[in-house]
């Protein structure tokens, strides 16, 4: 609490008259977080889902470059109180979904669960973000990030041609299925 009160230049007892404790702290950074996510998120004028999807993916990476404390902050929130932690990426999570289903009924999308979609969505964006948001990494390789990531969530990983061999819902065989011996 100190370093928050010393870098707003207000005393720590001017501090409490705000906030009872530590977990209504975290709570209200955690959901300033999310609302300046959400607004920086929705600028996209992208027609598709999947280039709204890289156009997301590379505004989250700058949100992210700019914004490096936020992952430990929401990581400190799991310790604290989880549910502030997955009340963060649950509120995400719904409204992603939302978005991906209507994808999905456009055809813009393979059909699916939307909502593990979403999760299986933010965690690749979260975990760039983390990664190379870092001092060090920043900004230093954003288009690159921007275009495997986007590619993979777009063609996921089977080789050109592969996935369209497929039914929908049928999995990659398993090494030696298919084999007869």
């Amino acid at each position: 609490m100190s370093d928050i009160t010393e870098e707003a230049g207000i005393a720590i007892g001017t501090f409490y008259l705000y906030f009872a404790d530590k977990l209504e702290v975290f709570r209200a950074v955690v959901d300033l977080i999310q609302a300046e996510l959400r607004l920086h998120l929705r600028n996209s004028d992208a027609e598709d889902r999947l280039s709204r999807e890289r156009q997301g993916l590379s505004d989250f990476l700058a949100f992210a470059c700019d914004r490096p404390k936020m992952f430990r902050i929401l990581q400190e929130s799991y310790i604290v109180d989880s549910d502030i932690y997955f009340a963060y990426f649950e509120g995400i999570a719904a409204s992603y979904a939302k978005r991906l289903k209507a994808a999905q009924k456009n055809k813009q999308i393979i059909d699916g669960d939307p909502d593990i979609q979403a999760w299986c969505l933010i965690a690749i964006s979260n975990f760039l973000g983390m990664r190379y948001s870092r001092a060090g990494l920043r900004k230093s390789k954003h288009e690159a990030i921007v275009k495997t990531a986007a590619d993979f969530i777009a063609f996921g990983l089977a080789p050109e041609g592969r996935r369209r061999d497929l039914p929908p819902g049928r999995a990659l065989p398993q090494r030696g299925e298919g084999k007869s011996g």
